[in-house]
């Protein structure tokens, strides 16, 4: 047998090695750790000699068919499983054995037919050791040919198909299907029924019909080791294995073999990227779900703070109402102080603020802090309402993420996060300081000090700010006193300084009522937004996480289409370098 590979095929071995590389990092990406790991390591083994793995239930003659092909007694044979570990055979110029770990064992052989190839005999894919049906898988992924042996008195059992499926739907691995005890069979006709439900439980499995070879192994081994050549003219066309020697042959010589060796990689490289398909698929329907729900979050945000001056408009009407109310009592007052039947309270500046705050102002200050806290806590309830909402809504956002996928991160715990944030500011939010801190921006919007000509005004001093400018104002900064205004006071100076005082309170009244108003509304406004950005804000994790997400699953979609490409553009080259292999094998 020649040496496989020549300069240009080692050329694209080497670049499928870098192939399956590139497809491993796609697994691990995708969060397929062990396919990845095979990859690897079908990878690295492309160095090595043609590898042709042999699967099977146990009792379905494995071992017998590999020593009817060498003419030999290789592998033990029994009605029991005797196959207990997975035996690779390799050539040596002298027969030994070697334990490679615990459930694996390398067997050296002085045959040609091993000096290009290694051939794996695995336990029974029924095994009851876990260990061994692992350690085969393990091996599929490296295979450059499968042997599928299945058997006359058992034909494709249910634990057949299942592993049938992962060779060739997980790997893409060429296999050829062997149907030992043939010789069982009474008639032609009983062995083609069999043969036709073996094809047709591949081809239902998996959409192909290969060439199936009915051996009896036990026969063909019985003639090629008896000395009566007369037996051994029996035996032999009994055994059916002529056919399947000869595709063995020509498989494993010449250009035959290249064809595998060069089409295996490609073979489990396109494989694998098929099979992220579905899962890619499943990641951007839950990106685009995740997407859409966050543009819809925004929109809902932008359309919601109007809603949320509706939370403050009543208190702003109310604190509008108390100062109409205060400005009412003012001007009663005012016209009734400035009576000569009250000039003994018109002379006493202290005694006339002592009068106007009890009559006029009462608790003007608290009353209007506290209109303001009702806006605030209803905005705060409209915020909390609406944070509600948006988690509720990104709670619906498509099924749970996977973090190990592509384009995926842990939605619950993203989801959590937001959770803890919204405990955390309903705990911190303190409403009345909240309401303080807007009050007294809005008086300091209002330049409160103009009236009074004192410098910052804070919050529980507007009732004396009006008592304050009233006093002033109606009062010119002096109590009446003297005896020649009391004298003249009932005649034209009261009247007069009624007037005056009255106009002049009604002015201050509405210009302190407007900038007030336009304070108050001002702060709202400003708190409105604040939450609105407080709600995008708390959100931007999430969000950002999304958008990671994205940027992840682009680069893989993208990464796995420049792997597709170069799979087959390495197609084409292979096709050209090598005759595709048989029909059989396909």
């Amino acid at each position: 047998m020649e040496p496989l590979l020549d300069a240009r095929a080692a050329a694209l071995l080497e670049r499928e090695r870098a192939l399956l590389h590139r497809t491993a990092a796609l697994l691990d990406e995708t969060g397929l750790a062990d396919d990845a790991r095979r990859a690897r390591e079908a990878a690295d083994a492309l160095s090595e000699a043609f590898l042709v793995v042999i699967v099977g239930e146990f009792n379905a003659g494995k071992s017998s068919l590999v020593n009817a092909l060498f003419g030999e007694k290789l592998m033990e044979e029994g009605p029991i499983p005797t196959t207990a570990k997975i035996t690779l055979l390799r050539h040596g110029d002298e027969r030994f054995e070697r334990q490679l770990s615990a459930y694996l064992v390398e067997r050296r052989v002085p045959s040609d037919v091993l000096r290009y190839i290694t051939l794996v005999d695995t336990p029974g894919t029924n095994s009851i050791v876990e260990e061994h049906e692992t350690l085969t898988k393990d091996f599929i992924p490296r295979a450059d040919l499968v042997l599928f042996v299945t058997s006359y008195d058992r034909p494709l059992a249910a634990s057949e198909r299942t592993f049938l499926g992962y060779i060739r739907g997980a790997w893409g691995k060429r296999f050829a299907c062997v149907v030992n005890k043939a010789d069982l069979a009474r008639t032609d006709d009983d062995l083609a029924q069999v043969l036709g439900h073996v094809r047709a439980g591949i081809e239902e499995s998996l959409g192909i019909a290969p060439e199936v070879f009915p051996v009896s192994a036990a026969l063909a081994y019985e003639a090629k080791t008896t000395v009566s050549e007369p037996v051994k003219a029996a035996l032999w066309p009994r055994s059916r294995f002529e056919p399947f020697e000869r595709f063995v042959r020509e498989t494993l010589s010449g250009p035959e073999r290249l064809a595998l060796k060069l089409a295996a990689p490609l073979d489990a490289a396109e494989a694998r990227l098929a099979a992220l398909d579905a899962p890619l698929a499943t990641r951007r329907t839950a990106l685009a779900s995740d997407e859409a729900r966050l543009a819809a979050l925004s929109a809902h945000l932008d359309a919601t703070r109007s809603s949320l001056a509706d939370a403050y408009a009543r208190p702003l009407a109310d604190v509008a109402a108390l100062i109409d109310d205060t400005e009412a009592r003012g001007v009663r007052f005012l016209e009734d102080a400035f009576r000569p039947t009250n000039l003994s309270l018109l002379r006493n500046r202290d005694r006339f603020k002592e009068e106007f705050n009890r009559t006029v102002i009462r608790d003007l200050d608290r009353e209007i802090e506290t209109r303001v806290t009702d806006g605030v806590d209803g905005l705060h309830t409209r915020a909390l309402g609406l944070w509600s909402q948006a988690l509720t809504g990104l709670r619906e956002a498509a099924p749970a993420g996977d973090p190990d996928m592509p384009g995926g991160f842990d939605r619950g715990a993203a989801l959590a996060t937001l959770d803890r944030e919204a405990d955390r500011r309903l705990r911190l939010h303190d409403v009345r300081e909240e309401a303080r801190r807007l009050l007294e921006g809005a008086q300091g919007s209002a330049d409160m000090a103009q009236y009074a000509g004192f410098g910052a005004i804070g919050v529980g001093v507007l009732g004396g700010l009006v008592v304050l400018t009233t006093t002033l104002d109606a009062l010119g900064g002096f109590g009446i006193a003297t005896a020649g205004l009391l004298g003249i006071a009932s005649l034209t100076f009261l009247p007069a300084r009624r007037r005056q005082a009255v106009d002049e309170f009604h002015g201050r009244m509405t210009t302190l009522r407007a900038d007030l108003l336009r304070g108050l509304e001002e702060g709202f406004a400003r708190l409105a937004d604040t939450t609105i950005e407080r709600t995008r804000a708390t959100t931007k994790p999430f969000a950002d996480a999304v958008a990671g997400a994205r940027t992840t699953l682009d680069a893989v979609d993208a990464e796995r289409g420049s792997v597709a490409a170069e799979a087959r553009a390495l197609r084409s080259e292979v096709a050209a370098a090598a005759p595709p292999p048989s029909a059989a094998t396909a």
